[in-house]
Order: structure tokens, then C-alpha cells, then sequence
């Protein structure tokens, strides 16, 4: 047992005294870029969401591109779909807020091959008018922007509990 201790600890020894060449692993290609949360981009989603919470969201609908490709998770939905939708939360829930228990994280990349994009991660709250409980739903969403304008919009969240509280509406 105690040779094979030794071999060990020599076969270590050994081997990592030998000079491995270290190469880059990110690549200053298309993809990267800056990042900076004032951004115009970042204060215009701030503003959007904020619009958002308080029922306000056709106030930014100048925001939007009329030709914007918006998803919500696999739905895809025009201009209209996506004002008329986000309105229709409040429909369904109360106190509709992005930052109620944690703070909303907000940056906006400008990569290398000129696309902008907008990308925020919070915990989405609101009381379901009908169920009365609480509805928590973390939310990760990004805009590419294109002469001030939200040109495409990505919206990933688990729909479940806006279902419910839909299904209760009915």
C-alpha cells in the first residue's frame, strides 16, 4: 500500500510540472461585445416594464416595431397580440408587479455584429382576481432592437398559473 501511495504522489508530482499551452476559450467573434445596463435600450425596457405593471403598457406601444416577431414561449403574436395580451393581465390579477421580491436584473448587449438586445430576469407576482392567491413566476425576456425599436421579443415563463387563473374567469 505504501509503494502504491508513493507511486501516486510521484506520478503527480511529476506530471504537473509539465507546461500544458493554454489557449483562448472565448472568441472575440460576432457574439461578444459590450454590456451596459443605462443603456437608452435598458432604461426603454425598464420603462416598458414599469409601463407594464401599472396597466400603462399601450403608453410604450412607440417602443415596438409594427413588424415586431414576438414570442411568448412557442405563441407567436403581432404587435397588437402582444399590447392587447399584456393588458389582459390585469384582467385577471391585482398588484401585478416585476420587482416585488427580488430586484429585476437588466442589461443590455451590443454585440460585435451590431445586434442590440435587451435581456432581463425577474420574478413576475400578481393576486389572481378569481383564485385570490398569489401568483409567482420567474420570467426571463429579451428585445433586439433596431433604430430605437423593439424588433423581436422573446418572453420564457411557465404559463401555468395564468391558465389557472383563466380557466377561473370562465
Amino acid at each position: 500500500m505504501k509503494n502504491f501511495i508513493l507511486f501516486i504522489t510521484s506520478f503527480l508530482l511529476i506530471f504537473s510540472c509539465v507546461n500544458v499551452e493554454q489557449t483562448d476559450t472565448v472568441s472575440l467573434g460576432d457574439l461578444s461585445g459590450t454590456l451596459n445596463q443605462k443603456s437608452d435600450e435598458s432604461l426603454m425596457t425598464k420603462k416598458l416594464m414599469q409601463a407594464y405593471s401599472e396597466n400603462n403598457f399601450r403608453s410604450i406601444e412607440y417602443m415596438i416595431s409594427e413588424n415586431v416577431d414576438c414570442y411568448f414561449n412557442t405563441d407567436n403574436v403581432d404587435k397588437e397580440g402582444w399590447l392587447s395580451g399584456a393588458s389582459s393581465h390585469h384582467d385577471l390579477f391585482d398588484n401585478i408587479s416585476n420587482n416585488k421580491n427580488q430586484t429585476i436584473t437588466l442589461t443590455t448587449a451590443n454585440y460585435n455584429n451590431g445586434n442590440i438586445w435587451s435581456m432581463a430576469w425577474f420574478e413576475w407576482t400578481g393576486t389572481g382576481k378569481f383564485s385570490e392567491e398569489e401568483a409567482r413566476i420567474l420570467v426571463h425576456h429579451g428585445f433586439r432592437w433596431e433604430d430605437g425599436k423593439i424588433v423581436e421579443a422573446y418572453h420564457f415563463f411557465d404559463p401555468t398559473l395564468i391558465n389557472n387563473e383563466l380557466a377561473l374567469s370562465n
